[in-house]
């Protein structure tokens, strides 16, 4: 007999669900089920069970959930399309978790938990400065976020039944993640490469101000182990908390440890809007694909659009991890020994050049 807890990941295919996949499967205590549109190829798929369901497709959910009646709790970790900056679809995103709550409550008889992981756009991070240290019960920004919306029905749909809710509050998750172009390493590795093939300096493309103001991000494997320590923590039942690395930077003490790392003089701030100036650099990075074997070609490696939005914060950008601490939680990742880290395994599995 299984006695296992069951584990449902929505979005387990995305950018914060793939270290989560990892962590809990490694437990024994824990039955791990991926859902997504469509069932993942490769490793994943192999070592998870799946369920291969539309969660805008109300019916069609609440059929796949009824198949899987040991699912406890689940992990919602998925997002309607957005852009960078901006307004994200406040309907669409509200609507994909109604979805799957409801679901959730008429096919689940073992149901006692949903998490959903968030970001720093709740404290209005994409608007402008904001309150730093953030906590989680500063005052919300001005209307439309998503993230409100969503934490209000759990809320409101939690009084007087028999589960709980907690959310997540990562910044920036950063990780190995080969084909996931939105991503703080992999963009800045791509930079790099073609400054180096182009005889170019490792200039800092960024704002001004982004050089000397405080950043934080989270290792996508301390947000794995902070959501399972939410799962299981009765002191987090029905609340959101923080969850970055613990430490903070500025650009101009992490630049010059990249530059060494990528082996480049470490230049200076330029203003140069990515997407403009890396629009046309697909061939130069196709001569260093060729010359060093490497798997994926630019758009899957970089995203320009996203490097110029998170060297764009030309203000702080740091989250309190005092409730947390509170809390119990104990994860803490340096963020400087994250990056040489990310760098080494993107080297490793030939996304960009060697040193």
């Amino acid at each position: 007999m299984d006695n296992r807890q069951g584990l449902l990941v929505a979005g387990a295919t995305g950018a914060a669900a793939t270290r989560l996949l990892d962590r809990a499967r490694a437990r024994p205590d824990l039955a791990v089920t991926g859902l997504s549109r469509r069932r993942p190829m490769g490793g994943t798929a192999g070592e998870t069970d799946w369920l291969a369901a539309d969660l805008t497709d109300a019916a069609a959910l609440r059929a796949a959930l009824a198949a899987r009646p040991d699912i406890t709790a689940i992990v919602y970790a998925s997002r309607a399309p957005h852009a960078e900056t901006g307004v994200e679809d406040v309907p669409a995103n509200l609507a994909m978790l109604r979805n799957l709550l409801d679901a959730a409550e008429a096919s689940l008889p073992r149901f006692r938990h949903i998490h959903v992981i968030q970001g720093g756009k709740w404290y209005g991070m994409h608007l402008g400065p904001f309150r730093t240290p953030a906590r989680e019960d500063d005052p919300r920004h001005m209307p439309p976020n998503f993230y409100y919306d969503q934490q209000d029905l759990l809320a409101a749909r939690q009084a007087g039944r028999g589960w709980s809710w907690s959310t997540s509050r990562p910044n920036f998750v950063c990780d190995v993640a080969p084909g996931r172009a939105r991503n703080m390493v992999s963009t800045l590795g791509a930079y790099a490469a073609i400054c180096r093939e182009l005889g170019a300096p490792f200039d800092f493309p960024g704002k001004p101000g982004a050089w000397t103001a405080l950043l934080e991000v989270t290792d996508a494997a301390l947000l794995a182990e902070g959501v399972l320590w939410m799962l299981d923590e009765p002191r987090c039942a029905n609340r959101a908390f923080n969850l970055v690395n613990g430490d903070s930077f500025r650009w101009c003490d992490l630049w010059p440890v990249l530059a060494e790392q990528f082996g480049l003089p470490a230049g200076r701030p330029r203003l140069l809007p990515m997407a403009r100036w890396m629009a046309d650099k697909a061939p130069v990075w196709e001569r260093i694909r060729a010359r060093h074997g490497l798997a994926l070609p630019l758009d899957q490696v970089a995203s320009w659009d996203f490097a110029d939005f998170f060297l764009g914060l030309d203000y702080d950008v740091m989250l309190s991890m005092s409730a947390a601490r509170r809390a119990g939680f104990t994860g803490f990742v340096d963020s400087r020994e994250m990056f040489l880290a990310q760098v080494a395994g993107y080297r490793a599995a030939r996304i960009l050049p060697p040193g």
